[in-house]
């Protein structure tokens, strides 16, 4: 009962998985650049075994898998990629980060240890190809 309750509620506060694009302009070297951030997080049970987080294939129905670990910083860089390609674009200044926060209370029920988030984030520029 208690880990269908868990699971309930990791459903609930499903996961994501999201590319963002920010096109800025640069007056000075009257380049664009285009701000790329792709960002993945979801939740672990005991920090090892995934529950749920968010799903990397964008056309499915489903925004969110079930017991799958997509929260690596390899599939959130792979869609930074994607883009760059897309785009004709070269990929600089990537910044990678991972979180990973204890999950101490869910809707006042203390539950030390037990359900952990887990977030993993890739930003970059993208610049014209041949930019210096």
């Amino acid at each position: 009962m208690r880990v269908s309750a868990i699971l309930l509620a990791a459903a609930l506060m499903g996961g994501c998985f999201s590319v963002e694009t920010a096109k800025v302009p640069m007056p000075a070297s009257g380049a664009d650049e285009i701000h790329v951030t792709s960002v993945n997080y979801g939740w672990d049970l005991f920090a090892c075994l995934p529950i749920v987080c968010g799903n990397d294939n964008f056309d499915s129905w489903c925004p969110f898998t079930f017991f799958k670990d997509e929260v690596k910083s390899e599939l959130a860089m792979a869609k930074v990629r994607k883009v760059a390609a897309e785009k004709d674009m070269e990929i600089r200044n990537v910044q990678m980060w991972t979180d990973r926060d204890i999950f101490f209370d869910c809707y006042y029920v203390v539950v030390p240890w037990v359900i952990q988030y887990h977030e993993t984030n890739v930003s970059a520029v993208l610049v014209k190809r041949g930019t210096k």
